[in-house]
This record gives structure tokens, sequence and C-alpha cells, in this order.
């Protein structure tokens, strides 16, 4: 019997939307290596280029965390439900887009001086509003 695997909404486009998917394997690393096969792609959004689970998605096993077991080796018993969560953090910096750093960030930083009460340029976050971008 295989495991059902729960894939976050951010993936579903490879597994032609699907929530919920059937996949074989004794360990996590397995049932990743069996989700590729079956919806190519997966295995590279899931793991880095070295194999290892990318530090912000986190798998649990049954409810339980991965981490806090044997990691990609954690054994996955016959019917074992498997999630597969993203890492929620917020937006985009600035710094990987290469755009000034938001006049939010420095207010904090400055003891709430606004770069618009000072001169500096408008926020990022503003001008990606206006034109649908970053």
């Amino acid at each position: 019997m295989a495991a059902k695997v729960r894939i976050p909404a951010p993936l579903r486009r490879l597994t032609k939307d699907q929530a919920v998917v059937d996949v074989e394997g004794a360990t996590v690393g397995e049932i990743i290596a069996n989700l590729d096969k079956g919806f190519p792609g997966l295995k590279e959004r899931l793991c880095d280029e070295t194999g290892q689970i990318r530090r912000f998605i986190n798998v649990f096993v049954n409810g339980e965390d991965i981490r806090f077991k044997d990691g990609a080796k954690t054994t996955v018993a016959a019917g074992a439900e498997v999630s597969i969560v993203p890492a929620i953090a917020g937006g985009v910096s600035a710094l990987s887009t290469g755009a000034a750093p938001c006049h939010r960030s420095a207010a904090r930083m400055t003891g709430g001086v606004s770069a618009l009460s000072t001169g500096a340029a408008p926020c990022h976050r503003s001008a990606a509003r206006r034109t649908g971008g970053r």
C-alpha cells in the first residue's frame, strides 16, 4: 500500500492539480524520488543540488517533523500520510530584486523616520503595485 502525499498548492500544477497523490516508498527519500518519476520537476523544487531537502521545505510523516527523526531516511509505513509544507515568509526582498531598501525597513531602523520624509526614493512595493510586477 502506498503512502498518501499531501502536495502544497504552489506545486499542484506539477501534479495536475491533485492535492493528494499515492506514492510508493519505504523512506521519505524514496517517496521524493518516486514523486519525481510520476511528476517530473517536483524533486528539484523540494531538494537542492546535493539531493538534500531544502531548508524551507518541511516534511511531516503522520504529523511528525522528519527533521527530528532521520531526515530523508525517515521510514514511511504503508498508508502513512506525508505532508510537504513550504515555509511561509513575507514577500520579495529588495536585496534580491536589486531595488533600494524599502522605506518601511528604514523607518524601523531609524526610529520611525520614513524615507518619504527624508527625500529618499519611494518604496519599491508601491511601484510594484502600480505596475503589477515586483
